[in-house]
């Protein structure tokens, strides 16, 4: 067995995958993915081409599971199961997901999300995720809170690009913290309204 497979490194991380998973996403959350290639990775985390390899298979599946370990954390920052639980609490959740520390985090989500857009084939597993699984989750959110099955997909899609997407991208982009604070509090405002009209006897 050559020295690349028992380096003292490469032991510590055999049987410890959730700490490899760690350190990776550490290490691509500072570097960005463009560029990024399997051998200088190994080495920057202190293991062998063979033990990313057989760990993870693929880049593009060490970008999948990178990528869903950071969306995981910030569901746990944000005290949340990976969306808010009512419509009530999204403002709790746009304080608590959008520190500096965790726009790195979306700085990367959006740089990941931009590379599976380009090449879909590679990188189905990660668009599966965070498209169709958040909307199917906000849709069966937004029902729970009364609104009409034949709207539901509609409000699902406005609500997943605008708290996932659009003003994470503005605040990213400008660093207008104040301006994309408030626009996200007048997008909270009109939901409520439109939640309204889903029960006429609250607005009694």
């Amino acid at each position: 067995m050559d020295a690349e497979h028992i380096d003292g490194r490469t032991v510590r991380y055999q049987h410890r995958r959730p700490e490899l998973l760690g350190a990776v996403a550490d290490y691509v959350l500072e570097h960005g993915v463009s560029g990024l290639a399997m051998r200088p990775l190994a080495g920057a985390v202190g293991v062998s081409h063979g033990t990313l390899l057989h760990h993870f298979g693929s880049k593009e599946n060490l970008l999948t599971e990178v990528i869903e370990l950071l969306r995981q954390r910030l569901a746990q920052a944000a005290d949340l199961a990976d969306s808010p639980r009512d419509l009530t609490s999204l403002t709790r959740w746009w304080r608590t997901t959008t520190g500096p520390d965790d726009m790195a985090v979306y700085r990367l989500l959006f740089e990941v999300h931009a590379l599976a857009v380009r090449e879909p084939e590679r990188y189905s597993r990660h668009l599966q995720r965070a498209a169709h699984d958040s909307l199917a989750l906000m849709e069966s959110l937004v029902v729970a809170e009364g609104c009409p099955a034949d709207q539901a997909p509609l409000v699902a899609s406005m609500i997943v690009a605008t708290r996932g997407a659009c003003l994470q991208l503005d605040l990213l982009a400008t660093a207008e913290r104040d301006r994309v604070d408030r626009s996200f509090a007048l997008f909270v405002e009109l939901i409520g309204r439109l939640r309204l009209t889903w029960h006429p006897e609250e607005q009694a």
